[in-house]
């Protein structure tokens, strides 16, 4: 019996102490509190994820922000190097309008030569290798006749008189040799129109003549002859000459039938008419508004029969 209060009292020493032992039971409470309410790894990880998506959402306006100043950044990057390139256009567009502005197109007598240089220096090479070819000296003929009267009409100055005129030398001397091979009323009408732009007008009215009475019924011949006439104001000789013509070419094979029967028509509608100037050295239309020599070759394609 007097254990038990002995006991009892342990007991109540024990209850006595219980607050110290509360405490110390309460952390280790705690502690196991913590331990079970700890999370568990894959909680952790959604956890972060769900933070780091804050975090991001967060900053997506500043992010936004400096993406779209970057690309501004480099639009102008571009921008800037487009305009660097356009310029680089402008810069070669310059120097090309430059080089155009310094290399200004040839004209007048210059331009004739440089028109026919390399055509005629073709054909002579070729004719180098044949002398006899027909075509190439018809060629040659008609190239050189068509350069000589160019460069008539583009200038008066004596030298491009001089240079025209050598020119048209150089084209009778192929159809000569053409003629030497073999004979055409052709390119003896061409010789004749070489001699009229040269500024021999008697020489050509005189060929013309001749021609028309070794082939009376050759239309060009009576065309042209017609037109020198004209020219030379001669205007009943003239008319008689187209009459000629249009009566040699019924057909208007050569076209001297249309051409003539508009010269007379200009003729007798014009009753007072001045004489025209020397169409060796001018293309100014006659007083009845009609073209002359340089008309005639127009309006005559192929009169002569050599392509004028």
């Amino acid at each position: 019996m007097s254990k038990k209060p002995g006991n009892n009292a342990t007991r109540k020493g024990a209850s006595a102490s219980g607050p110290s032992a509360k405490g110390n039971a309460a952390t280790p409470r705690r502690g196991k509190g913590s331990s079970a309410n700890a999370l568990s790894t894959p909680a952790k990880v959604v956890i972060i994820i769900f933070a780091v998506l804050m975090v991001v959402s967060l900053m997506m306006p500043t992010l936004s922000t400096a993406f779209s100043n970057s690309q501004q950044a480099e639009q102008g990057n571009s921008q800037d190097a487009s305009s660097d390139g356009g310029s680089g256009s402008d810069s070669s567009s310059n120097s090309s309008d430059a080089s155009s502005a310094e290399a200004s197109p040839t004209t007048g007598v210059a331009a004739v030569d440089a028109k026919y240089q390399g055509t005629v220096s073709e054909l002579e090479s070729k004719l180098a290798s044949d002398g006899t070819n027909l075509a190439t000296l018809l060629n040659l003929g008609r190239n050189y006749m068509r350069w000589g009267a160019s460069v008539r009409a583009a200038s008066s100055a004596e030298d491009d008189v001089a240079h025209g005129n050598d020119l048209l030398e150089k084209a009778i001397g192929y159809y000569e040799r053409y003629l030497g091979l073999k004979d055409s009323d052709a390119v003896r009408v061409d010789i004749a129109l070489c001699k009229l732009y040269e500024g021999e007008t008697s020489e050509a009215q005189s060929d013309l003549e001749t021609l028309t009475q070794n082939s009376p019924t050759y239309a060009p011949a009576w065309a042209n002859l017609g037109m020198i006439q004209e020219y030379s104001g001669n205007a009943d000789a003239a008319k008689a000459s187209y009459q000629a013509a249009i009566d040699s070419d019924p057909n208007d094979e050569y076209g001297a039938k249309s051409y003539a029967t508009q010269r007379i028509a200009a003729l007798e509608s014009s009753s007072s008419s001045a004489a025209p100037s020397s169409p060796a050295t001018s293309t100014t239309p006659s007083s009845s508004g009609e073209t002359g020599a340089k008309g005639l070759t127009d309006t005559l394609n192929n009169l002569s029969g050599t392509g004028l």
